[in-house]
């Protein structure tokens, strides 16, 4: 798990920033604001991933900086409040080694056969 500093500054005026707030627990299994566009993220992904995953979010691609902390900046971090976020430490299908659309398959046949018929 790292922790990244993600830094939101809008080209536009008009743009909205609270898209960028809604979107964090979708990439984060913590995250904590730390002022207006900054956030402090806990995640598996690694910087590019975060940027690509929010890219939609943004007309240009420097309007998002992600930096992952130092040791002095964990340090900062840790006392933090921190919220929790909706991403899982890790996926069931990487342990299982299988391909995602697999690991999908396998779920919603699991779940077929598990609901009860009525």
């Amino acid at each position: 798990m790292k922790t990244y500093l993600v830094h939101h500054t809008p080209k536009s005026p008009d743009q909205d920033t609270w898209t960028v707030s809604f979107s964090l627990p979708y990439i984060a299994s913590e995250y904590a604001p730390v002022g207006t566009g900054v956030w402090y993220v806990r995640t598996w992904l690694s910087a590019d991933q975060i940027k690509r995953r929010l890219a939609i979010l943004f007309d240009h691609p420097d309007e998002l900086a992600v930096h992952e902390l130092g040791r002095a900046d964990r340090r900062v971090a840790a006392h933090m409040q921190w919220m929790q976020g909706r991403l899982e430490d890790e996926e069931p299908a990487a342990s299982w080694q299988l391909p995602r659309g697999v690991w999908t398959a396998f779920q919603s046949a699991v779940g077929g056969v598990a609901r009860p018929s009525h």
